[in-house]
């Protein structure tokens, strides 16, 4: 699978819906899907761990 190249703030919109979307499937009792939700919001916060500040200059100095 291939990674986009996306921004803080779009990963936390992403995020944001994905949290929803969990709680979803949480009150429909959907156990398995929920699960794999689990997943991607992981996989989402590590993504985010790994992105620059929106501080930070982008490039080298």
């Amino acid at each position: 699978m291939q990674r986009l190249l996306i921004d803080r703030s779009t990963l936390d919109l992403i995020t944001s819906d994905a949290r929803d979307f969990l709680d979803v499937l949480d009150a429909a009792g959907l156990l398995q899907a929920s699960a794999m939700m689990r997943g991607v919001l992981e996989q989402l916060a590590l993504d985010r761990s790994h992105l620059p500040d929106d501080t930070s200059e982008a490039g080298p100095h």
